[in-house]
């Protein structure tokens, strides 16, 4: 039998889950990783002893028969766009999964909230004794539930994952949002956009935000969540009735904004994004709002740290783009004063607005990282503080705020010019504001 060359570029977690995939098939691989981490080289000894790990090189690649690339290498890399232009196969881990996997797959992207909404569906749906996986851009690589007895799997999907799975079939898709991101990676918005917009392809049914229903062209939807009301029980919105939130679908009010334990807009729209997935695929109404009032959020994303002197502080270190920051300002003013901690690595995006946008919520804005001078010009009319370290921002923001008022981490900035992702920056958070109760 003649063996394929088979190719693993990029050695993160994808990468070990595409070597767990092709061992377990009896197929040898070469892995082709310009700096992989020293854990993630012995874990592939253990999956393959004696495999062969080396650089990303364009010869590497012009001589595998299956090259299976993951989402962190971008396509425009020198090799890999010599590699694809020649012909080769490249394999997505999203796309194979897809090809393969026997139960329906529910696909969830988006620029902001997708984790959120994620988390959630897989509550719904297990909360109503199904069986049902997780995967995807949350965590546990998709190939690694492959063989898994389930009745749902929900994806998490990013448009690094998306670039390759152009083909892949869905039972229901939801692109909850866009806003500009990752502008490092694609040569404007608009690319970013469609590729994105891509997940609805080959759905069976989609689920829109009716702000983006003019950007979706032929898009079959089945049903539509939004900020305000639309009849129709497919149609799930929000009214405002004196001071109360509604949650409603069609013309009926499910649940009270109150009775949730995630705050914000565009938290209550995650809600109805995941209600709306769930009635589609049959799930009780009733149960299913149980589950929501039990939902708790994730952590680093509108996560309530605590409450020190009468000021509540918020840490959403998720926030990682200009509309992710303009979310969760808006999300958590509700009334009060906010002092918000913004910056960061850019990737790229500007911050043109913000300050029009967001001004009359902002009592203090204090800036860390690598463009916090971009930030500064930006928000000087709030009288911006330049504070560079989290530690700075955080003792700023607490000497100033007041009884009632809010301190909030929204970068609006990937972490990477100073810590190793948003999990290790939002923990620092925690930790600064644990100091300020002791």
């Amino acid at each position: 039998m003649t063996r394929k060359n088979n190719v693993i570029v990029g050695l993160g977690e994808t990468g070990l889950s595409y070597a767990r995939f092709l061992a377990a098939r009896g197929e040898d691989f070469v892995v082709a990783d310009d700096n992989p981490f020293e854990a993630n080289v012995l874990a592939v000894d253990r999956i393959s002893p004696g495999a062969i790990i080396g650089n990303i090189s364009v010869d590497c690649l012009l001589q595998a028969d299956e090259i299976f690339i993951s989402p962190g290498v971008p396509l425009g890399h020198e090799a890999v766009s010599m590699a694809r232009a020649s012909g080769k196969i490249l394999h997505g881990d999203i796309q194979l999964f897809g090809e393969l996997a026997t139960a329906p797959i529910i696909g969830i992207t988006g620029t902001n909230g997708k984790s959120t909404v994620s988390s959630f569906v897989f509550e719904l749906i297990r909360d109503q004794g199904k069986n049902v996986s997780l995967a995807g851009n949350i965590g546990t690589p998709c190939l690694d539930v492959l063989a898994v007895d389930v009745d749902f799997h929900v994806l998490e999907i990013s448009s690094y994952q998306l670039e390759l799975a152009t083909a892949m079939k869905t039972e229901i898709s939801v692109v909850l949002n866009l806003a500009p991101d990752h502008m490092d990676r694609y040569a404007n918005e608009q690319d970013y956009y469609r590729t994105k917009l891509g997940l609805y392809d080959n759905a069976k049914r989609a689920v829109i935000n009716r702000s983006m229903s003019d950007d979706l062209g032929s898009a079959n939807s089945a049903a539509t969540f939004g900020s305000d009301m639309l009849p129709g029980e497919n149609n799930f919105g929000i009214s405002v009735q004196g001071e109360q939130t509604w949650l409603v679908q069609g013309n009926t009010s499910l649940l009270s904004g109150d009775e949730l334990q995630v705050a914000g807009t565009h938290n209550f729209q995650n809600i109805l994004a995941g209600l709306a997935i769930g009635w589609l695929i049959g799930l009780d109404m009733r149960a299913m709002l149980d589950t929501a009032r039990r939902f708790k959020g994730l952590p680093h994303r509108s996560e309530i740290v605590g409450e020190v002197g009468g000021v509540t502080y918020v840490n959403d270190s998720k926030a990682t783009n200009p509309g992710a920051l303009v979310a969760s300002v808006k999300g958590q003013a509700l009334g009060r004063n906010v002092h918000l901690i913004a910056g960061g690595d850019s990737k790229g995006l500007g911050f043109d607005g913000l300050s029009a946008e967001l001004g009359s919520y902002l009592k203090g804005v204090y800036l860390i990282g690598a463009n916090y001078a971009a930030l500064q010009s930006e928000f000087s009319g709030q009288g911006a503080i330049a504070c560079n370290v989290l530690a700075q921002a955080v003792s700023a923001a607490a000497a100033r705020a007041t009884d009632g008022d809010i301190v909030l981490l929204s970068p609006g900035c990937a972490s990477h010019d100073q810590y190793q992702n948003y999990v290790e920056r939002g923990d620092s958070f925690k930790d600064l504001v644990g100091r300020l109760k002791s």
